[in-house]
């Protein structure tokens, strides 16, 4: 049996955070939570992740910040981002990792799920 696809979630949301997890792991995903780029950086540092879902616009550090420094130190985790903000310059930034898909706010569970399956499949 295949092991479970792990999932980091960053999201400065906690309702979102939630909602998103449970939804993945339903799904048999296993799930790890940050609340900002600090946090995932921290979470990155103890384990690997098949994928990263991140919002953009976070305190403390926000997802582009984040995404930068997880390229300059080599990490190759596959990205999904979330924005409400479709024409935010920074997400076509050259030092971001390759983003398998942007999700913008407000989108579906099921819109969502599809998407993380196709980039862990």
């Amino acid at each position: 049996m295949e092991k479970p696809k792990k999932i980091l979630v960053v999201d400065d949301e906690m309702g979102i955070r939630l909602l998103l997890s449970e939804a993945l792991m339903t799904r048999g995903f296993k799930v790890s939570l940050a609340s900002d780029g600090m946090e995932s950086l921290q979470k990155l540092e103890q384990d690997r992740f098949d994928l990263i879902v991140t919002d953009i616009n976070m305190p403390n550090l926000d997802g582009v910040s984040m995404l930068k420094r997880m390229k300059q130190t080599g990490r190759n985790e596959k990205v999904i981002i979330m924005t409400g903000d479709p024409s935010d310059k920074r997400l076509s930034d050259e030092g971001l990792p390759p983003v398998e898909d942007h999700l913008f706010k407000p989108f579906g569970l099921e819109g969502f799920l599809e998407v993380v399956t196709a980039a862990t499949t």
